[in-house]
């Protein structure tokens, strides 16, 4: 059904619902990601072995170490290890091109030149999910620093995949986000918020927790999910029962 007042598929009875916990994923749902592949031609240009560094000569490569980082980044599960190997990566892309850079240095650039572009709505979302005194976590299968967007004081913790060991859509990171917020046996209580049909919401309902859709293209079919949105505009009055 239809709400048009809210502009908001429900597709069960999330209004009867009373959720004290929100967990939230991250890429796709609060921000996306992508890579400022010019920006890396600049910084790296100069160190180039093998002629100039172009745009399209870059793109792949640093196409291809970001897709790397975000499928074995769950192999390292602490922050020693984890920044080695995105150290090793850097390294990596690097070998390809042919630039012969000091290894702070593609470090540094590899993860500068990352871009996390939040969702125009996304902070002012997070800030009246809180004034309803929801309870906030992240559950991501990217380790995203929230500290370097300035939303770490939103969240009581984040449940990545790299630190658990498991991804979603795996039961085993929604059961460690029920225990680390003190849900694992009301799950009732907690709802999960994301973007992709398969890793956030069959794998939350699976898990036993209800799950809303971010759909932002209007395009994704995902029966398991409790309620669909358009964006994260609608959520707070939602889960506020408004």
């Amino acid at each position: 059904m239809f709400d048009s007042a809210r502009k908001v598929w429900i597709v069960s009875g999330i209004d009867d619902k009373r959720y004290d916990t929100v967990f939230l994923d991250v890429d796709g749902t609060l921000l996306w990601v992508d890579m400022d592949v010019e920006g890396y031609v600049e910084d790296l240009g100069s160190y180039s072995a093998n002629g100039p560094l172009t745009v399209e000569r870059a793109a792949g490569p640093v196409w291809e170490s970001l897709r790397r980082h975000i499928t074995e980044n769950i192999n390292y599960r602490t922050r020693e290890d984890l920044a080695a190997f995105k150290q090793d990566n850097a390294e990596q892309t690097a070998r390809k091109l042919g630039l012969e850079a000091p290894s702070e240095v593609l470090g540094e650039v590899a993860d500068r030149r990352i871009r996390f572009n939040p969702y125009p709505e996304s902070e002012r979302v997070l800030e009246e999910l809180r004034s309803l005194d929801l309870r906030l976590y992240v559950v991501s299968n990217w380790d995203v620093l929230l500290e370097d967007l300035g939303w770490r004081d939103y969240f009581e913790a984040v449940v990545t995949s790299a630190v658990v060991g498991i991804e979603k859509p795996e039961e085993g990171i929604f059961e460690e986000a029920l225990r680390v917020s003190g849900r694992f046996d009301e799950p009732e209580r907690a709802v999960h918020v994301g973007n992709d049909p398969v890793s956030d919401i069959r794998g939350a309902a699976e898990a036993g927790l209800d799950a809303i859709l971010i759909d932002r293209k209007g395009d994704i079919e995902a029966p398991e999910a409790t309620a669909t949105l358009p964006d994260l505009n609608s959520l707070p009055g939602l889960l506020g029962g408004r």
